[in-house]
């Protein structure tokens, strides 16, 4: 009765302000991560003032931030039907395509912005954005030459522009090395991989020699991954690898397949096989679920591990932060349990270890060292079941570095 009471009190409040008391106060709570709650506001507002397009458009762009694209852009074509030149609904509704990975649709917005505001610079942007989305870099390079010729001091451009040369460099070659270090049990074991990676009209291929030492063994390892071009929004992930050394597996392969997906999700299906040699083998599931969200990337990924008598499971989950808004500078962290094929420590020989249990943590950190380098490091700790001995577990703490060179 007392919390009704409140409510309704409440709600009586918030009837006797106007537009613009109730559009400040919805604006604080939406910058304060209070969404749901700026939006009631914000349609209160809208029922005493229908035709308030600043308060139409702020409630599209919570919409479009919380992934809900088709509301917001409702919302913003309300707007554009009265008045096909407010800026700022045009600016929101380019960024619902773009947010929307539909680089097609955000083109034509931006161009169509652009006749109403010629050589407005935050239009500029939107374009070349939009042009290095659909993989059309040097007109996306012109519109930010002429971005540069009105405004040679804007911030953006050059980030851009590197961005954009970066992805147009086709080939490079990588070096990195990891040293796993085993509280008790075993000796440190060591991995250093020496990689050539091009890119094509078809997608990009990489070869890959992988040397390690563990056990107070050593022996290389070849691998080729492909990343095909399939259709519109679906790619593949192609992967073999031989050896003959006792510390890895014979062979593997892997195949996968990426599709995007409407609000900025990704997903995937695929499956990993190890063979180690005579009928032993070892046939793995997986597959993901990704989001961006902002400058946010996060991924799970399952790994299913049929046997005879039962299956076993891993799982791991990814988060980024692109902090410098680009592709290829970002902070990571991860956790899982269960033993991926895709990891590079402990005993990837040994058909056993992907039946046993595991904890794993790790961070991150990737930066380019100006248009040509890459800079990467990495550290991960995993609590690791014992192979010969199942419900006893050695620590590993796995320490990575690499560069890489684009030419």
């Amino acid at each position: 009765m007392v919390i009704c009471s409140s409510v309704a009190l409440s709600q009586l409040v918030f009837d006797e302000l106007t537009s613009d008391e109730l559009f400040f106060i919805a604006r604080d709570k939406a910058f304060n991560g209070q969404r749901d709650s700026a939006r009631i506001l914000l349609k209160m507002a809208l029922q005493k003032s229908p035709a308030y397009d600043d308060i139409r458009v702020f409630l599209a762009r919570t919409y479009a931030w919380d992934g809900m694209r088709n509301e917001a852009r409702n919302e913003i074509s309300s707007v554009l039907s009265r008045n096909s030149s407010n800026k700022e609904a045009l600016s929101v509704a380019i960024d619902i395509e773009l947010w929307d990975d539909k680089p097609t649709a955000a083109l034509e917005l931006s161009i169509g912005a652009l006749r109403h505001f010629p050589n407005d610079e935050e239009f500029l942007l939107k374009k070349a954005k939009s042009l290095k989305d659909l993989g059309r870099d040097d007109e996306a390079l012109i519109t930010l030459s002429i971005l540069e010729e009105i405004n040679p001091s804007n911030p953006d451009v050059q980030k851009m522009r590197e961005t954009i040369k970066s992805t147009m460099i086709m080939q490079g070659a990588s070096v990195n090395e990891t040293y796993d270090y085993y509280s008790n049990t075993y000796d440190a074991a060591h991995l250093v991989y020496l990689q050539y990676n091009r890119s094509t009209f078809l997608g990009s291929f990489i070869g890959r020699m992988n040397y390690g030492r563990r056990f107070q063994k050593d022996g290389l390892q070849f691998e080729l991954d492909a990343y095909p071009r399939i259709v519109s929004g679906v790619y593949g992930y192609l992967n073999y690898g031989y050896s003959g050394a006792s510390i890895f597996p014979k062979q593997r392969l892997g195949a996968e397949a990426f599709f995007k997906l409407p609000s900025s999700f990704e997903a995937s299906i695929g499956m990993r096989y190890l063979f180690f040699g005579g009928t032993s083998d070892v046939t793995m599931y997986t597959g993901t679920v990704g989001y961006y969200y902002k400058d946010y990337w996060f991924s799970l990924r399952p790994f299913i591990t049929p046997s005879n008598v039962s299956f076993s499971r891993s799982l791991s989950f990814t988060a980024r932060y692109y902090y410098m808004g680009i592709a290829e500078e970002y902070i990571s962290a991860k956790i899982g349990a269960g033993f991926s094929p895709d990891e590079r420590n402990y005993d990837p020989a040994n058909k056993n270890v992907y039946y046993l249990k595991a904890q794993t943590a790790g961070v991150g950190w990737q930066k380019p060292l100006g248009l040509y380098s890459l800079f990467t490091a990495t550290f991960d700790y995993t609590n690791q079941e014992l192979v010969f001995s199942q419900g006893e577990y050695v620590k590993v703490y796995s320490f990575s570095v690499g560069y890489r060179y684009k030419f």
